[in-house]
């Protein structure tokens, strides 16, 4: 059995091609990621009168891990953070929103301006315990309303 160059060339020609598109995802999800391209906002609070604390932004992300969540904190105090519960991202590169819900105690936050600490958080696998990497990260200043 013989092999033509034509058809050796061609063969060499689709491999090749398949190898630089391999490089070329993995150079373009790499270049995301140094680019900062990972980013979290928060847009909007609200407060109700018995404590209930909503925070709304959006976030856009590139999976490359086990578990991706969006992370909030409200400022209780000088650098006192309370955390609320994270939600669920899809990273797909596209921008989505998110919301969080989470009771206080009544009387804790007023209307008006507080900081609010948002994170990209991917939990990655370390033996049996995924431990949290901060992706991206953003402090912010957003106005409480209240409902």
């Amino acid at each position: 059995m013989s092999v033509s160059f034509p058809s050796l060339t061609r063969a060499a020609a689709v491999a090749a091609g398949a190898v630089l598109l391999a490089v070329a995802q993995a150079a373009t999800s790499a270049q995301a990621a140094d680019e900062g391209f990972d980013q979290v906002t928060v847009e909007s609070g609200t407060i109700t009168h018995d404590g209930e604390l909503t925070l709304s932004g959006s976030y856009r992300c590139l999976s490359t891990g086990d578990s991706v969540r969006v992370a909030a904190s409200i400022e209780h105090g000088e650098n006192v953070w309370y955390g609320m519960d994270s939600v669920a991202a899809s990273c797909d590169g596209s921008w989505h929103q998110w919301s969080n819900t989470k009771a206080t105690e009544p009387g804790a936050y007023e209307p008006g301006p507080v900081r609010v600490k948002t994170s990209v958080v991917e939990f990655r696998r370390s033996g049996f315990i995924p431990l949290p990497t901060v992706r991206s990260e953003q402090i912010q200043e957003v106005v409480l309303t209240e409902v």
